[in-house]
């Protein structure tokens, strides 16, 4: 894929920090800094491709479990590693012993003083570590993604994370689409492999450094500090899912199913993270459980997403805008796109072709060995990305085979998997 920026020579780096330099806008600002601020930033530029995002990933992740075969490029190999060295850091500021005289309510509410440590050697490192994973030919995004990112792990100052920081990271995956680091193919792993790592990440920092709850009911209970991975959980199984949302909660769905969905997986850490009646501590991810329909499930926690989250001045005031998540109105008759949902995905269906077709050649070599059976179909997670599409700085990757419609009226196509549909999914090939 060319050069990254770590790889890149001196004098190309030199004219790349002399264009940023020259630049009137040294990275991205907070914008909102007053509630009227919230009603410009929905008609935002930024706006429009965050819910363009978020929609999208949600239509193309039904029916696909986090351990299932998609397209993943070498650009989201990368990004990912970038945990790995994240990790790395944690192991190196283990959580301070906590003070045995000091009572255990007050050494719980100030979380562990060694985040904030961690949090520093992040911040020395971040920008490199993006400037390694991205093209050389896109080093001048480095500076607003590292902010983005780096804002993604929580507060230093109060030891605390909530949905505002899982906020900064969905800025920064849309703006790894905007700055065509990433392409159309990369839209299922961007969540499943990418989101996916950052989730199991900040647990890990929650629990390591006790960190608190930034708002004062976590996700509104759906559990103390996410929420995306709920919605996007829940749209991988609106489509040919293996179990009613009445079985959410059982116990053998949990044990056989967290490891593939990511709302199963977050069921699972809230068990095993709170004490008491599971009704009790998370009651709205309780009721949840009562509803008819996965895809009804997502359109009510898309609303409260919309609603609780994205329209809080407490949680938007953080979060900063810049050339590729620009706080501009967006262009006169642009509308948010939505999630189509109880439908098979274009990524599913283009799976079973490819299935259907495999199968149709093993059947034309009946003598073909069976270990190179298995090797064809053993190639999961990695598979090759299925090439690039070249898209202008004015355009959003995320717009390609979506539709457009208001949000306003609640338009969302939803309809429950028709038999045809589920028959061709079950159907042995």
């Amino acid at each position: 894929m060319g050069e990254t920026c770590g790889m890149s020579q001196m004098d190309a780096k030199s004219r790349l920090m002399a264009e940023f330099s020259s630049q009137s806008s040294l990275g991205p600002e907070a914008r909102i800094v007053k509630q009227q601020d919230v009603d410009l930033w929905q008609v935002s530029e930024a706006y429009h491709e965050l819910i363009a995002y978020i929609n999208t990933v949600s239509t193309t992740i039904q029916g696909l479990r986090l351990n299932d075969s998609y397209p993943v490029s070498p650009a989201i190999t990368r990004l990912a590693g970038i945990f790995d060295q994240l990790e790395v850091m944690v192991h190196a500021n283990p959580p301070l012993a906590v003070d045995k005289a000091a009572s255990f309510v007050s050494s719980i509410e100030q979380g562990n003083k060694a985040y904030r440590r961690w949090s520093r050697s992040m911040l020395r490192s971040i920008y490199p570590m993006v400037e390694k994973a991205v093209p050389a030919s896109k080093c001048h995004y480095v500076n607003e993604l590292g902010q983005y990112l780096s804002g993604s792990f929580g507060n230093a100052t109060r030891i605390d994370y909530g949905t505002g920081h899982e906020l900064s990271f969905l800025f920064f995956q849309c703006s790894l689409f905007r700055a065509q680091i990433l392409q159309e193919e990369d839209i299922a792993a961007s969540a499943l492999v990418i989101f996916a790592r950052y989730l199991k990440f900040v647990r890990r920092l929650q629990v390591t450094y006790t960190m608190e709850s930034a708002g004062n009911n976590g996700a509104y209970s759906l559990d103390t500090f996410q929420f995306v991975p709920f919605l996007w959980g829940v749209a991988q199984l609106s489509y040919a899912a293996p179990f009613p949302p009445l079985q959410m909660l059982d116990a053998d769905v949990i044990s056989r199913y967290k490891s593939d969905y990511l709302l199963i997986g977050c069921v699972s850490h809230v068990l095993d993270t709170k004490m008491g009646p599971f009704a009790m501590h998370s009651s709205q991810l309780w009721s949840l459980a009562a509803l008819s329909s996965w895809s009804k499930i997502h359109r009510g926690l898309l609303f409260m997403y919309l609603d609780e989250v994205l329209t809080q001045f407490e949680i938007l005031q953080h979060i900063r805008f810049g050339k590729l998540m620009p706080f501009s109105e967006a262009k006169n008759g642009r509308q948010l796109e939505q999630a189509k949902l109880g439908v098979m995905s274009p990524l599913r269906r283009r799976q079973l072709e490819l299935n259907l077709g495999e199968e149709d050649q093993r059947q034309k070599a009946p003598d073909e060995h069976p270990h190179k059976k298995s090797a064809k179909s053993a190639q999961q997670i990695g598979s090759p990305s299925l090439g690039s599409t070249e898209f202008k700085d004015s355009e959003s990757i995320l717009s390609v085979g979506t539709t457009n419609t208001s949000l306003t009226d609640a338009s969302v196509h939803l309809r429950a998997p028709s038999k045809d549909d589920v028959e061709a999914v079950d159907k042995p090939l």
